[in-house]
Protein backbone atom coordinates (compact mmCIF):
# COMPACT_ATOMS: atom_id res chain seq x y z
CA UNK A 1 0.00 0.00 0.00
CA UNK A 2 1.41 3.01 -0.88
CA UNK A 3 2.30 5.88 1.48
CA UNK A 4 -0.58 8.51 2.61
CA UNK A 5 1.09 12.00 2.16
CA UNK A 6 -1.04 15.47 2.25
CA UNK A 7 0.83 19.36 2.78
CA UNK A 8 -0.05 20.46 6.07
CA UNK A 9 0.60 24.38 6.78
CA UNK A 10 0.85 25.88 9.90
CA UNK A 11 1.13 29.87 11.49
CA UNK A 12 4.13 29.98 14.08
CA UNK A 13 3.68 28.28 17.07
CA UNK A 14 0.27 26.97 17.84
CA UNK A 15 -0.49 23.97 19.98
CA UNK A 16 -3.47 23.29 18.74
CA UNK A 17 -2.53 23.05 15.30
CA UNK A 18 1.00 20.98 16.67
CA UNK A 19 -1.15 18.19 18.25
CA UNK A 20 -3.15 17.79 15.27
CA UNK A 21 0.15 16.94 13.44
CA UNK A 22 1.20 14.72 15.90
CA UNK A 23 -1.97 12.79 15.46
CA UNK A 24 -2.32 12.85 11.65
CA UNK A 25 2.21 11.78 12.02
CA UNK A 26 0.87 8.94 14.30
CA UNK A 27 -1.27 7.73 12.01
CA UNK A 28 1.24 7.01 9.19
CA UNK A 29 0.60 9.60 7.28
CA UNK A 30 3.61 11.72 5.49
CA UNK A 31 2.87 15.64 6.12
CA UNK A 32 5.19 18.43 4.15
CA UNK A 33 5.07 20.85 6.56
CA UNK A 34 4.96 25.16 6.02
CA UNK A 35 4.74 27.51 8.45
CA UNK A 36 2.49 29.96 6.94
CA UNK A 37 3.69 33.27 9.02
CA UNK A 38 7.71 32.49 7.82
CA UNK A 39 6.53 31.08 4.11
CA UNK A 40 3.32 32.80 3.36
CA UNK A 41 1.24 31.28 0.42
CA UNK A 42 0.66 34.06 -2.63
CA UNK A 43 -3.02 34.86 -3.83
CA UNK A 44 -2.21 32.52 -6.83
CA UNK A 45 -1.34 29.45 -4.61
CA UNK A 46 -4.33 29.81 -1.90
CA UNK A 47 -6.52 30.07 -4.90
CA UNK A 48 -5.22 26.55 -6.33
CA UNK A 49 -5.55 24.91 -3.08
CA UNK A 50 -8.72 26.03 -1.71
CA UNK A 51 -10.38 26.03 -5.38
CA UNK A 52 -13.87 27.00 -5.72
CA UNK A 53 -15.04 25.92 -2.00
CA UNK A 54 -16.52 28.33 0.02
CA UNK A 55 -13.86 30.72 1.70
CA UNK A 56 -16.08 31.30 4.60
CA UNK A 57 -14.27 27.55 5.47
CA UNK A 58 -10.75 28.80 5.04
CA UNK A 59 -11.26 32.42 6.77
CA UNK A 60 -9.78 32.97 10.86
CA UNK A 61 -12.52 34.80 12.11
CA UNK A 62 -10.84 34.66 15.46
CA UNK A 63 -7.78 36.84 13.63
CA UNK A 64 -7.23 40.23 14.91
CA UNK A 65 -6.95 41.08 10.69
CA UNK A 66 -10.97 39.65 10.82
CA UNK A 67 -12.45 42.61 12.37
CA UNK A 68 -10.07 44.84 11.28
CA UNK A 69 -10.55 44.72 7.50
CA UNK A 70 -13.73 44.10 8.26
CA UNK A 71 -14.33 40.79 7.13
CA UNK A 72 -16.90 40.90 10.17
CA UNK A 73 -19.05 43.00 8.44
CA UNK A 74 -19.28 42.06 5.00
CA UNK A 75 -16.83 39.94 2.58
CA UNK A 76 -14.83 41.36 -0.76
CA UNK A 77 -14.92 39.74 -3.53
CA UNK A 78 -12.98 36.24 -3.90
CA UNK A 79 -9.98 37.42 -5.65
CA UNK A 80 -9.65 40.06 -2.83
CA UNK A 81 -9.77 37.37 -0.19
CA UNK A 82 -6.87 35.47 -1.68
CA UNK A 83 -5.29 38.46 -1.93
CA UNK A 84 -5.81 39.60 1.78
CA UNK A 85 -5.10 35.95 3.12
CA UNK A 86 -1.63 36.23 1.18
CA UNK A 87 -0.97 39.91 2.79
CA UNK A 88 -1.78 38.45 6.25
CA UNK A 89 -1.96 34.66 6.63
CA UNK A 90 -2.98 35.11 10.07
CA UNK A 91 -6.26 35.46 8.54
CA UNK A 92 -6.34 31.41 7.28
CA UNK A 93 -7.53 29.14 9.31
CA UNK A 94 -5.36 26.39 10.52
CA UNK A 95 -4.12 23.84 10.15
CA UNK A 96 -5.05 23.76 6.26
CA UNK A 97 -4.31 20.16 4.65
CA UNK A 98 -4.62 19.47 1.22
CA UNK A 99 -4.16 15.49 -0.19
CA UNK A 100 -4.60 15.28 -3.82
CA UNK A 101 -8.28 15.51 -4.11
CA UNK A 102 -9.34 17.27 -0.60
CA UNK A 103 -8.51 19.97 1.31
CA UNK A 104 -9.99 21.25 4.98
CA UNK A 105 -9.15 23.84 7.84
CA UNK A 106 -8.95 23.42 10.97
CA UNK A 107 -8.24 21.48 13.79
CA UNK A 108 -11.72 18.79 13.65
CA UNK A 109 -10.63 15.32 14.35
CA UNK A 110 -13.55 13.70 13.22
CA UNK A 111 -13.42 15.38 9.37
CA UNK A 112 -9.24 15.45 9.18
CA UNK A 113 -9.89 11.62 10.22
CA UNK A 114 -12.54 11.24 7.44
CA UNK A 115 -10.39 12.88 4.65
CA UNK A 116 -6.97 11.23 5.70
CA UNK A 117 -8.86 7.65 6.21
CA UNK A 118 -7.70 7.61 10.08
CA UNK A 119 -9.86 6.75 13.04
CA UNK A 120 -10.22 8.29 16.03
CA UNK A 121 -7.27 6.81 17.88
CA UNK A 122 -4.98 7.69 14.88
CA UNK A 123 -4.65 4.80 13.28
CA UNK A 124 -5.02 4.35 9.48
CA UNK A 125 -7.91 2.35 8.32
CA UNK A 126 -7.73 -0.43 6.25
CA UNK A 127 -10.26 0.24 2.77
CA UNK A 128 -11.52 -3.01 0.95
CA UNK A 129 -12.33 -2.01 -2.54
CA UNK A 130 -14.88 -3.72 -4.29
CA UNK A 131 -15.49 -3.95 -8.23
CA UNK A 132 -16.70 -0.52 -8.05
CA UNK A 133 -14.51 2.54 -6.62
CA UNK A 134 -16.06 3.88 -3.48
CA UNK A 135 -17.54 7.36 -4.30
CA UNK A 136 -16.02 10.48 -2.36
CA UNK A 137 -18.34 12.87 -1.19
CA UNK A 138 -16.09 16.13 -2.05
CA UNK A 139 -18.26 18.53 -0.63
CA UNK A 140 -19.29 17.16 2.60
CA UNK A 141 -15.45 16.70 3.56
CA UNK A 142 -14.31 20.35 2.99
CA UNK A 143 -17.49 21.68 4.13
CA UNK A 144 -17.40 19.61 7.31
CA UNK A 145 -21.02 18.35 6.61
Amino acid sequence: MPEKRAKYWTYGKDERCDEMRKFIEDAGIRLLVRDMKTDPPSADELRSIMGHVSLTHFLNSASEAYAEKGLDKALPERDEIFRMMAEDPSLIRRPLIKTIRLVTAGCDKKKISEMLQINANGEAIEVKMNDRQPRVNRRAVSSGK
